[in-house]
């Protein structure tokens, strides 16, 4: 999950939407090098190290490999390399010298009359930007993993300052009308880059969408009502509870539950069944009786009459802000900076989807009907609540045909220990990008726990151009959750913002990273914020005992997806932070991390890292064969399905921001279980059964309003560049650098800073014009690509 803000704000699209959501491992043989002879080699100037491998693999494989290259360190350093956090006091002192120089350029834009000074405010916006993004991002990060309580809570006030101060900054028209004054002068549209006409742009359209255009006493209802809308969805998310918590039921109607199960449930012969518990679902997909697996899918799929009146609360309010910042429902207001622009192109594309999606669906209905017909000779259809049972009986049936399989796919973590997985990641950065994972020591106070290893990008020109801060192990109290957080983005400092710095004697950047190149056209200095990555992962942790950390191929897939976000924040980089890497369109911004994902289990791509962790021994052909064939069968005997309830929950997202709730304001009133019965009887392959109310816990709506759709589309879109830009992996398509190079040029290297639309047409040379132009039909040409049955990039 690429981790980014929800918050209410014009400064950027992304930094607006945080998602609520929060040994003897390698071969014996070879030596390691250590962290201080190691670093001296690379300094050196040695493209390729011998033992570049054997290190990465080492620091993550062997804690004694990585206490003795982290421990070399003595001099100190503030958090993430950032000079004022040696301390927790730091965090006020960062955000207050960012604030400081925050309302020198508010100042600066407000005062703009000359036409250079107009010509600059793109750039002095973004800065303005950055700078409320770094110590927003930064704190924000730091106040929910950090283990010390005392840095976590200034950081917290730290997070809360800025975020005051951003709130100010939403009542301040002059910064929009200047902004606006300055896209009107015609000779500045001439000598913008296309980056800076693509800031300008979208911070114009976050002005608009935060009400900044409204007379004074309709913007202070529009706060009114971002506050309400903020306050019953954190509500809603948090309070949700069943209409009826318990099923009460006779034992007779639990033959096929063993008693080891029923223990929980009583000893008479009446039983009380926790709804949506462990032994809940194990009667779902065990119990021979059709009638009790009726009533507990019926019950689990029932909200409350409170959870469900706290949702249409919601949809209400986002409907009213639509009318008031003039658009005609909240999904036109949401997609307007998306790549589907209104809701007619993503209901399009959700229903072309589903068109590409009703023959897997219907072929795996039919052979559930045949394993239901062997115990009901005159049944006709599958029932939604039989769904899970009738697979559990398939699978038992193709048990014994998969015996052999299953007792070989149980060796596969072997074949997977974390240091490996990292190394082949790099491996495949270099073969694909020119880029490259290596493993520095972190100086006292660099980063937030001891188990936290840092990693440097370089290319092959021996640049150093990012650092990514792998937290990759859980341990008590850290959020479970993986996720990609950008705490620090791509950006080129100014000559002037170098000189400022110099004159008052204060380090560059404010304290943050830089790194310095020569351009290679004019010979000239240049320095630039280098992007900072934390990658949070919650892996079990053996490196102390005597084997690594090893992991199963789906955390395997896990590891290649997050590490997908962090590439397009790595090569994403812009001379603006605004569209630096991830700072992308909502709904563009998951097709890295997805197509990511299909190298996962690419044979080639598994040849360069899985070996044995004891023996050495290369991934054997017959496993990759056992695990591609383990993802088929299983995407063969769900997949559909799987597919079928992600778009079902997409297009009621968009029914949910459409014309209803408008329609609602009237009197107040809007019936979302009837819209949702409606969306699930007229587009499902199998009736949903009358009673329910399941969208009481869709919690997606609060976070994902209206865009839920982006994860569906972007896997659609991974799936045609997998086929068409990599060959599916075939004759080395994975590793292959001229496909890679082109994914990063087309793709990766633009972040935000050019329409997705013009990159998919130069990316995959077809269909000239359709997807240029993008919209409806450009929408249902992704569709018809279909997602594959079940993700196909997932073991």
């Amino acid at each position: 999950m690429n981790q980014i803000s929800r918050r209410q704000g014009w400064t950027c699209a992304k930094c607006l939407r945080r998602i609520q959501k929060r040994t003897n491992s390698t071969v014996a043989a070879t030596p390691t090098t250590s962290s201080s002879s190691y670093e001296d080699a690379y300094l050196a100037g040695s493209r390729k190290l011998p033992n570049d491998n054997a290190v990465l693999r080492d620091v993550f494989n062997k804690q004694s490999v990585w206490k003795d290259f982290s421990t070399g360190a003595k001099t100190t350093a503030g958090l993430i390399g950032n000079s004022h956090l040696t301390e927790p006091r730091g965090f006020q002192r960062f955000a207050e010298s960012s604030l400081r120089k925050c309302k020198e350029l508010v100042q600066r834009v407000l005062a703009a009359s000359t036409l250079e000074e107009y010509k600059n405010l793109p750039r002095d916006l973004d800065r303005l930007s950055d700078l409320l993004c770094r110590v927003i991002d930064l704190s924000d990060f730091v106040r929910t993993i950090h283990p010390n309580q005392g840095v976590a809570a200034a950081a917290s006030a730290a997070y809360s300052l800025m975020f005051q101060y951003m709130n100010e900054l939403n009542t301040t028209t002059g910064l929009n009308k200047q902004l606006k004054k300055a896209w009107a002068i015609p000779e500045l549209q001439s000598q913008w880059t296309q980056e800076e006409k693509m800031v300008a742009t979208i911070l114009m359209k976050d002005f608009s969408k935060s009400g900044i255009d409204l007379p004074d006493s309709h913007r202070e209802e529009f706060v009114s009502i971002s506050n309400d809308i903020a306050n019953i969805g954190t509500d809603f998310v948090n309070n949700m509870e069943y209409a009826n918590g318990f099923v009460n039921t006779s034992r007779s109607q639990l033959a096929g539950i063993e008693s080891r199960h029923l223990q929980s449930v009583g000893r008479w012969s009446k039983a009380s069944i926790p709804v949506y518990s462990s032994i809940g679902k194990h009667i779902l997909g065990n119990a021979h009786d059709s009638d009790i697996k009726r009533q507990l899918y019926t019950a689990e799929r029932t909200a409350s009459k409170s959870t469900i009146k706290r949702l249409e609360q919601l949809l209400l309010k986002r409907a009213k802000l639509a009318q008031l910042t003039g658009y005609g429902t909240y999904a036109h207001l949401t997609l307007t900076d998306k790549m589907s622009k209104t809701p007619e192109a993503v209901t399009k594309f959700l229903q072309s989807l589903n068109a590409n999606n009703k023959g897997q669906v219907q072929a795996e209905l039919d052979r559930l009907l045949q394993i239901k017909q062997q115990r009901e000779p005159g049944a006709t259809e599958v029932n939604a609540w039989e769904h899970n049972y009738l697979t559990n009986l398939l699978k038992q049936q193709t048990a014994s045909q998969r015996a052999p399989k299953s007792r070989l796919l149980g060796t596969a973590n072997n074949y997977f220990a974390v240091g490996h997985v990292i190394q082949g990641l790099s491996s495949l950065f270099e073969s694909l990008y020119g880029v490259r994972l290596v493993p520095r020591e972190t100086k006292i106070g660099e980063v937030w726990h001891p188990d936290v290893r840092r990693l440097d990008v370089y290319t092959e020109a021996q640049e150093h151009i990012a650092t990514m801060y792998c937290d990759l192990f859980s341990r008590p109290g850290k959020l479970p959750n993986p996720a990609h957080f950008t705490l620090l983005c791509s950006r080129e400092i100014s000559a002037e913002e170098v000189e400022d710095s110099f004159n008052h004697n204060q380090p560059i950047n404010l304290g943050m990273p830089v790194r310095t190149s020569i351009d290679r056209v004019t010979g000239q200095t240049k320095h630039y914020q280098t992007p900072i990555i934390a990658l949070v992962c919650d892996f079990t942790d053996n490196s102390g005992a005597s084997e690594p950390s090893t992991l199963s191929p789906l955390s395997v897939t896990t590891l290649f997806h997050e590490m997908g976000h962090a590439v397009h924040s790595i090569l994403g980089q812009t001379s603006m932070q605004g569209i630096s890497g991830t700072r992308c369109a909502t709904d563009f911004a998951e097709l890295p991390s997805v197509l990511m994902e299909y190298f996962a289990t690419d044979p080639a791509v598994l040849k360069l890292f899985a070996r044995h962790w004891q023996t050495d021994e290369l991934i054997p052909d017959e496993l990759i064969d056992a695990m591609r064939q383990d993802k088929e069968d299983r995407a063969a005997m769900t997949g559909g399905w799987d597919n079928q309830t992600q778009i079902l929950m997409a297009l009621l997202d968009q029914v949910y921001h459409a014309d209803g709730p408008v329609r609602g304001l009237s009197n107040d009133n809007y019936d979302s279980t009837g819209a949702f019965h409606d969306v699930w009887n007229r587009y499902s392959t199998v009736r949903e059964p009358a009673g329910t109310a399941w969208q009481g816990f869709f919690g997606h709506l609060y976070g994902y309003g209206a865009t839920y759709y982006a994860y569906l589309f972007d896997r659609a879109i991974a799936r045609q560049v997998w086929r068409a830009v990599f060959r599916d992996g075939e004759n080395g398509g994975a590793v292959d650098r001229e496909a890679g190079e082109k994914f990063k040029q087309e793709v990766l290297r633009w972040g935000g800073g050019k329409d997705p639309w013009l990159c998919l047409e130069a990316l995959m040379g077809e269909r000239k014009g359709v997807l240029a132009e993008g919209g409806a039909d450009a929408m249902d040409l992704v569709g018809q690509w279909g997602v594959g049955a079940g993700s196909e990039g997932q073991m």
